[in-house]
């Protein structure tokens, strides 16, 4: 339409229809706001009653959350080790323990009286060089419900008495309850045995994670470093005074009868004696000892020839399949995963002899970390909430009972392919009129990595399909007779 049509058509337009048309506007208008109004309202009411529904809902799932139901899928946490993780992202704890603590329970070591040498092994003269103030615990926990909490102590190596490559620096793995400053003097005397081979890993439980150390890390020989196995020198000359702290008591009254009778005493060192004197002592007896214990091993760093055993240490260096943990029995270096913390099966074995190399059934793969479920956190989650409101044991009733332990443990399985991850609650009571009858309870959650669920589960039910692997498989409400 050109311009002069449109302006003859304006010509041709009625006033009184133009204003018919707006007032019948103006009408339309307000009907529509007044249903807008209405519908606004009906909708702010409709809001008011989906929210209600949504809490209702998502409480009911925070419910089922606390019985055992994981969140979705895609809220898992990626647990993948790799050489560029570092130390302080090694989080995750296989335990906690919220009730009860190691050897305090049982009022020190239940071991025979000792004989005053020096364990075979490794043997330096070495004066400390820091303290950690942090409480540790090792990977592979020998007790579930009384492990054994250590401190760690930096060591500086000044002569080698027994053993092949062993590093200037070192640290010094002591049980917690048997620490004490060992800075006060010049040096000291220390038998010992490796733990760790190339790198080690422990839990620190001051801090809740993981912690990977540089340096070798060394321990008694078998835990007990108050029997003998940690002589102090001050001046040059033995001081007795580290055996006569109190939290090693128990060794220093069989060390002081062997010192009060020196004619008699099996010990390596006499009152007054110097340092010189007693390295003589120890040489000595390591001398007499050799043919007896010539198959024990001490692995610094091993020097293996086969290609099968480079691949299977190779294959175990920390970081890029997880954290292994490693052992050494009967000539053979055993390597066990962790994962996040947690014990898996998968094992790799090294026969030092032979170098014959033997891999579990089981094995890990990356694609397998991808999908796992972190129970550590789940783990460290309900530590929490034990601490607040303890739980009742399933099977025992704590009526006219004391509550020893209460401690928490976490592992993996795969089975048939399937990932599993496993928390266990376990209860340790003693009557309360008598020391050596005590009881045991346990109860499980299953956690299906594929299904993204978790189950309070029986132990029976938890057998048939995982194993009984870290299950307790006695009766319950039944006392027994300590040890247990």
């Amino acid at each position: 339409m050109k311009k002069k049509e449109w302006n003859e058509g304006l010509d041709h337009i009625n006033p009184d229809l133009v204003e018919k048309y707006v007032e019948q506007k103006d009408r339309l208008r307000q009907r529509n706001r007044k249903r807008k109004s209405v519908w606004l309202r009906f909708g702010a009411v409709a809001a008011c009653i989906i929210f209600i529904l949504s809490m209702v809902i998502v409480v009911s799932m925070l419910r089922k959350n606390s019985a055992g139901i994981l969140p979705p899928k895609n809220n898992h946490t990626p647990i993948i080790f790799d050489a560029t993780v570092s130390p302080e992202k090694l989080n995750g704890s296989n335990s906690e323990f919220i009730v009860g603590s190691s050897l305090a329970l049982s009022g020190g070591p239940d071991s025979a009286p000792p004989v005053f040498r020096f364990s075979p092994g490794i043997a330096v003269k070495a004066k400390v060089v820091k303290n950690h103030p942090d409480k540790y615990y090792k990977l592979d926990i020998s007790s579930e419900y009384r492990p054994t909490a250590y401190r760690l102590i930096q060591m500086e190596t000044i002569e080698v008495i027994c053993g092949d490559n062993v590093p200037q620096y070192f640290l010094y793995l002591i049980p917690e309850y048997v620490y004490v400053d060992m800075s006060v003097y010049d040096s000291l005397l220390i038998s010992m045995s490796q733990i760790g081979v190339e790198n080690y890993v422990l839990k620190n439980a001051t801090q809740n994670r993981m912690e990977y150390f540089e340096l070798f890390i060394f321990a008694d020989y078998q835990d007990h470093p108050e029997l003998g196995n940690i002589i102090a020198f001050n001046d040059d000359i033995f001081d007795e005074s580290l055996w006569q702290n109190e939290t090693w008591l128990y060794g220093y009254q069989f060390a002081k009868h062997d010192l009060d009778n020196p004619e008699r005493s099996d010990l390596v060192v006499a009152r007054g004696d110097s340092e010189r004197e007693v390295l003589t002592s120890i040489k000595e007896q390591f001398n007499e000892w050799h043919d007896f214990y010539v198959n024990e091993q001490s692995v610094i760093t091993p020097k293996f020839k086969t290609q099968a055993a480079k691949d299977a240490l190779n294959y175990v260096s920390l970081f890029k399949n997880g954290v292994y943990s490693q052992r050494l029995l009967s000539n053979k270096i055993i390597y066990r995963r962790f994962i996040n913390g947690c014990q898996t099966e998968e094992t790799i074995t090294i026969d030092l002899l032979s170098e014959e190399v033997t891999y579990s059934e089981v094995r890990y793969t990356k694609e397998d970390m991808e999908q796992m479920e972190n129970i550590s956190a789940h783990l460290s989650e309900k530590a929490a909430e034990y601490a607040e409101q303890l739980p009742i044991p399933p099977h025992t009733d704590p009526e006219g009972k004391e509550l020893l332990c209460l401690n928490l443990y976490a592992w993996y399985v795969k089975v048939d392919g399937k990932l599993y991850g496993v928390i266990k609650t376990a209860w340790r009571y003693k009557e309360k009129d008598d020391w050596y009858i005590q009881y045991y309870d346990d109860s499980y959650i299953l956690y299906d990595m594929v299904a993204s669920s978790a189950t309070v589960i029986s132990r029976d039910d938890l057998v048939a399909i995982v194993g009984t692997r870290n299950v307790y498989m006695g009766k319950y409400g039944i006392g027994i007779e300590m040890p247990m």
